[in-house]
């Protein structure tokens, strides 16, 4: 298992990676001869590795401030609709090919909540959405508040998750099979996005939709 993981995250660091050089190679030595869609193909390539890059190690970096419990808690009252358009913001370049749908029931409100791992931890998710989906996935995003809990559900309309993958796909390296590696990334994601809501006093848990058109993800908090 620890050189699985090892080949796991080592493949999924060194193909952007490589992806990038590549690119930019290409770019620098027919830069003359190439037509210009094609040079903005090569440089929006090597900026989209260079974001999946960046978001591995960030997830690795965030995976030992976990562990190490380095991760420090700072409530504040904020709006969800505003958490949740900067979500998007923050993602732009990962949904560019997803529609997007928030709705509030049966109106928006504020939480007492660290806005910043919670936005982590809902991007997360928006953005499993969109890596194991097609292009014109659409993903709808609700949330209501139960008494003292805050609910929000994340569906899409992808393929869903096995059913004996569901509870599995939040623990840590889980995906580091080979069949797996042509959706990059360390599987540190949902772990992650699970200890964030531990953190925050509540949970994560995943879901198929009933007519097997998605998954749905939701999370639980007090705030």
């Amino acid at each position: 298992m620890h050189r699985s993981i090892l080949s796991s995250v080592s493949h999924d660091l060194k193909t952007p990676l490589a992806c990038i050089i590549g690119s930019l190679e290409i770019y620098e030595r027919a830069k003359e001869k190439l037509p210009p869609e094609k040079k903005n193909a090569l440089i929006d390539t090597a900026l989209e590795e260079a974001y999946r890059l960046d978001s591995f190690i960030t997830n690795i970096l965030d995976m030992a401030r976990f562990e190490n419990n380095a991760v420090e808690i700072k409530k504040e009252l904020y709006i969800m609709d505003l958490l949740l358009e900067d979500c998007l913001i923050m993602l732009g370049h990962r949904l560019s090919e997803c529609k997007v749908y928030i709705q509030a029931i049966p109106a928006t409100f504020a939480v007492t909540t660290d806005p910043v791992l919670l936005m982590r931890a809902i991007c997360i998710i928006l953005d499993n959405a969109a890596k194991y989906c097609s292009d014109g996935t659409v993903i709808n995003v609700e949330y209501e508040r139960i008494g003292e809990q805050t609910i929000i559900r994340i569906q899409d309309n992808g393929p869903g998750i096995k059913e004996s993958e569901l509870e599995p796909i939040f623990s840590k390296y889980t995906r580091y099979s080979t069949e797996d590696f042509k959706h990059a990334g360390t599987g540190l994601g949902l772990p992650i996005c699970r200890e964030i809501m531990r953190l925050l006093g509540g949970t994560v848990t995943a879901a198929n939709l009933a007519d097997g058109k998605g998954a749905v993800f939701t999370l639980t908090f007090t705030a």
